[in-house]
């Protein structure tokens, strides 16, 4: 009897993982910050929901826009399917080109990401199937009565 590998999460291929896009700003969520008249929280749309992978590339990207400005460190974080952006409503238009920015590089490395995932899975599997085929034939090897 031969053993299947396990399954296991894995990430999206390459082909699989669509480019996110900051798609626009939702109206209805955009609100003031509580305790604040002047910083809101600012809900720009995503195009999807981004993995978790996805999403912690997404603050490393967004620090090393940002390398002079840590107050804008924690200032922009993904919530579901959206870009959360916690700054006056004077500062959207400012802010907007660099969460671009973030996005696309964020996009850039998530395939890299995903490609070094895949090939570390593929060589995984080579070395279980290895194991598989070593195990088979002692197996095959042996007499039982």
């Amino acid at each position: 009897m031969r053993c299947l590998m396990p399954e296991t999460s894995h990430p999206p291929s390459i082909e699989s993982t669509p480019d996110m896009r900051i798609t626009g700003l939702n109206r209805d969520k955009t609100r003031t910050t509580e305790g604040s008249d002047t910083v809101y929280q600012v809900y720009f749309e995503l195009s999807g929901t981004p993995p978790q992978a996805w999403r912690s590339i997404f603050e490393g990207e967004w620090k090393v826009l940002n390398p002079t400005q840590p107050h804008l460190w924690q200032a922009a974080s993904i919530d579901g399917r959206f870009l959360l952006m916690h700054c006056p409503l004077k500062g959207i238009a400012s802010h907007l080109p660099v969460l671009k920015k973030a996005v696309a590089a964020t996009n850039k490395s998530y395939k890299q990401y995903v490609q070094e995932q895949a090939t570390e899975r593929g060589r995984r599997e080579d070395v279980w199937q290895q194991e598989r085929k070593a195990v088979d034939n002692i197996a095959d090897s042996l007499d039982f009565d």
